[in-house]
């Protein structure tokens, strides 16, 4: 038996090249590093969404300045599109595949569209401890980070199906230039290993690990790959809202609302054994490279994106 290697364009896999993608959370943080990555790996769309319409405006019209049209597409469309919706909620999620199938695409080829991928990126956290947290804060807390991966994965499918059927008559099924279509959702540390983040955090993010896993065997007939990446305390504007400022040695805001003090990202460093926070960027690119052809045969896997942190052990004297 043999295997096609073919890789058009010398990329190696490496490459995202006509590739389009919904982002979810994609105006802060590790959703905007995504697409900003995305984009710089020759993604021709990316489709974004935020519950805020001035963030989604904002960052739309920076994106498609800083990537303009590909020269030699068939015609001059802009690359990064937004729509403000709130995905945690069921009109929210219908909002975003109303957008995607009637207003991206002509109706002309909405017939041809393809959808290569979904990054599920939005989550939101309100760290109380288990006996100061009301049940408004849970259910919010699991319909940001859980049931939105849940109904989005569940209302794209078809469509994810559909692009990988496509990818796979144009190129062979099985060859190393087919990756087929893609989920990434994005889980954290605090869903692998305890931590100070909040049980119901911790709870909706370990879900995320296993919803990974489970839709991965599911969807793996169809074509499509589903993994995770779980990062560890990454400075974004997420991270800054805990500790009420700003997550730099040098610089701090000085506020009193935030859930976290200067003094708890010290010793977050000494936890770590890279002894840093991630920069969002660093979570970005695994997300893309799970996105590109290069990992072809990955799925129902979660990357820890963590400097270590999960992978370190007891380092103290031996027993006799």
């Amino acid at each position: 038996m043999t295997t096609e290697f073919a890789v058009s364009k010398n990329t190696g896999g490496f490459s995202l090249i006509d590739r389009s993608f919904i982002v979810t959370g994609g105006t802060k943080g590790i959703g905007y590093a995504t697409v900003r990555n995305l984009l710089s790996c020759g993604a021709s769309t990316v489709v974004i969404c935020s519950r805020t319409a001035d963030d989604v405006r904002r960052v739309v019209s920076t994106l498609n300045d800083e990537f303009p049209s590909i020269d030699n597409a068939p015609t001059q469309r802009k690359r990064a599109y937004g729509v403000p919706c709130d995905v945690s909620t069921e009109p929210g999620r219908n909002e975003l595949l109303r957008f995607v199938t009637e207003e991206i695409f002509p109706e002309s080829s909405k017939k041809s569209f393809e959808l290569d991928g979904l990054i599920n990126n939005a989550g939101m956290n309100i760290r109380k401890p288990i006996s100061e947290q009301t049940s408004g804060e849970y259910q919010n807390i699991l319909r940001t980070n859980i049931d939105s991966v849940y109904f989005l994965c569940k209302m794209f499918h078809p469509i994810l199906k559909r692009s990988s059927s496509a990818q796979m008559a144009a190129r062979g099924r099985g060859s190393f230039s087919c990756g087929g279509a893609t989920i990434v959702n994005v889980s954290s540390a605090a869903g692998v290993q305890s931590s100070g983040t909040g049980a119901a955090y911790g709870a909706a993010k370990a879900a995320i690990v296993s919803f990974t896993r489970s839709a991965a065997l599911e969807f793996a007939k169809d074509g499509i790959r589903v993994n995770a990446v779980a990062p560890w305390m990454t400075m974004t504007p997420m991270l800054e809202e805990a500790v009420g400022g700003a997550t730099t040695d040098s610089k701090r805001i000085d506020k009193t609302s935030g859930s976290m003090d200067k003094g708890d990202l010290v010793r977050v460093k000494q936890w770590t054994p890279m002894g840093r926070l991630a920069t969002p960027e660093e979570v970005a690119g695994p997300i893309s490279f799970l996105c590109m052809d290069a990992s072809s045969y990955i799925t129902g896997q979660c990357i820890s994106v963590d400097g270590g942190l999960t992978s370190q052990g007891y380092d103290g004297p031996c027993c006799p």
